[in-house]
């Protein structure tokens, strides 16, 4: 069946009117979170964006933690550099231990014995389980020079009184390593961040010399530029 009632006959919905002046913008207004977007600066924009990646977050992190331990290097070594044990050349990483027997100890190494091994005549070096040795924390130990300026022979670690602590060997003259590395990055990182900002300073001053000058000192500065580049770079 059809329906047989009139245009006229039919409920007319509601006529509304908004009396608000018209804005012809409405549709581009932006919420408070858009508006914050967009209204960031360069800096704030690269901050948010640091900050949800994590892998970077956590490698900055890292490289901050190596940097400060840089400051402090001759703290954290648990020997000086030059520190040689004639007696343990080439010794294994000591691991560290808490629990010997059932017993909670704290962090503690085991005494290394040392064998002889009558083919190769080398040092064979083998944890002696029945000496627990407990690590010294905030202790006195080698002396040095912190910074090259002030004496000093407090350290974060020490070895055990009348034992070792090799936590990452020794080398052929029988230094620690672990110490040696903990001064090699001093040397590392600083190097690296002193050439990144001389290489900085050195290309800010060029580029604007060149930009504000222009023309002949331009030229010139491309010039050595382009000659510097032609020159084969060594293999990484």
């Amino acid at each position: 069946m059809t329906d047989q009632t009139t245009p006229s006959s039919r409920p007319r919905s509601p006529h509304f009117v908004n009396k608000e002046p018209w804005d012809p913008y409405v549709s581009e207004r932006l919420t408070a979170e858009q508006e914050k977007y967009y209204m960031a600066g360069q800096w704030k924009l690269m901050w948010w964006r640091f900050r949800r990646h994590r892998p970077a977050v956590v490698s900055a992190i890292f490289l901050a933690l190596m940097y400060l331990s840089t400051l402090i290097s001759e703290f954290i070594a648990p020997y000086d550099l030059h520190t040689r044990h004639s007696s343990y050349i080439f010794a294994p990483p000591q691991r560290l231990h808490f629990v010997h027997e059932g017993q909670f100890l704290g962090p503690f190494v085991y005494a290394l014995k040392t064998t002889r091994d009558m083919e190769t005549l080398q040092r064979v070096y083998t944890a002696d389980t029945t000496r627990p040795q407990q690590l010294r924390f905030f202790c006195l130990g080698d002396s040095y020079e912190f910074w090259g300026l002030i004496e000093g022979s407090f350290h974060f670690v020490c070895p055990p009184e009348g034992g070792q602590f090799f936590w990452l060997g020794t080398d052929r003259l029988g230094r620690d390593m672990f110490s040696r590395i903990v001064y090699a990055a001093r040397i590392s990182l600083t190097i690296g961040i002193i050439g990144i900002a001389l290489s900085f300073a050195l290309a800010l001053i060029l580029g604007a010399l060149a930009g504000y000058y222009g023309g002949r000192v331009d030229n010139v500065h491309q010039r050595i530029t382009g000659i510097n580049k032609s020159f084969p770079h060594p293999a990484q």
